[in-house]
């Protein structure tokens, strides 16, 4: 699927919409347009492919209701329409606060066009932590807070993406900043799960750019680039060949490391990836 030429997010996300089926309701529509702004400001900020066709964030279901100018309720009667399509899948986020299982969220698939393909959320976005619900708690910074201070400012025939990228740009429970402070060039991890989603014949630039990112998390000057493009194509042909997916593996081992880099626990980040990458099914697998 080619995006519409437009620097702006939302005004693409309207042309996007208005390939949706003519049945699709108003509200729904008006929905699916939020979403998939807020889809691709997040492949602008990842820099995914621009040929990726499916993108997952995280954000509250209260601020993105908030963003279309409904009640939550009403997100929840959309949904299963857009869900019909294949167009949007979503999922509650657990997490534990004081020892109780607690929803800090919701994560969501946004796909581009409808298919036949049955859309859902990766297992792998839904375990990852997104936020410290306790510290949001006490610092006041939960949706339903969001929801009474903005609230009376909404009008329902508008979108206003701003309360949705608070969250699926800017990880709350790591920097805590604003929308526009954000820096929409930087090189993330999160490019790994794009690898195997976008077109064979495009993967090559998605590969280069996810192994780019892994050697700047080792800290090794990006002498490893090409041997973690050697291993991500490998892991394209696992998948394509048997439908093993090791790519969500593959992101947590190389955040692992980062941390303990930034910890202080080793001194070569790339020894150590490769060293716990030989005791997996990563480096073995054929």
């Amino acid at each position: 699927m080619v995006l519409p030429e437009t620097s702006n997010a939302l005004d693409a996300a309207h042309e996007i919409a208005l390939r949706t089926p003519e049945t699709l309701s108003a509200g729904p529509r008006r929905l699916y347009t939020a979403l998939v702004a807020t889809a691709l400001e997040v492949m602008q900020e990842k820099q995914y492919s621009p040929n990726t066709t499916e993108v997952t964030f995280f954000a509250c279901a209260e601020s993105v209701a908030l963003s279309v100018g409904c009640h939550p309720s009403s997100l929840y009667r959309w949904l299963p329409e857009l869900a019909a399509l294949g167009l949007v899948a979503a999922t509650g986020h657990f997490c534990t606060v004081n020892g109780a299982t607690r929803t800090d969220g919701t994560v969501w698939t946004v796909r581009f066009r409808q298919t036949e393909k049955r859309l859902q959320v990766p297992y792998d976005y839904l375990k990852k932590s997104y936020r410290c619900l306790r510290a949001d708690i006490d610092a006041g910074r939960t949706a339903f807070a969001q929801l009474r201070e903005s609230n009376p400012t909404v009008e329902k025939a508008t979108i206003n993406l701003k309360y949705i990228l608070r969250w699926a740009v800017n990880r709350p429970n790591i920097d805590h900043v604003k929308v526009d402070s954000r820096n929409s060039g930087r090189v993330d991890l999160e490019s790994i799960f794009s690898v195997p989603v976008v077109p064979k014949q495009n993967r090559a630039e998605t590969i280069y750019q996810a192994a780019v990112a892994m050697s700047s998390a080792v800290q090794d000057g990006g002498k490893s680039t090409r041997f973690f493009m050697a291993v991500l194509h490998n892991l394209c042909r696992i998948k394509d060949r048997t439908g093993a997916d090791y790519f969500g593996a593959l992101h947590t081992q190389v955040c692992r490391v980062r941390a303990d880099l930034e910890e202080g626990f080793c001194r070569s980040g790339f020894a150590l990836l490769y060293s716990r990458l030989k005791q997996t099914e990563l480096l073995n697998s054929s």
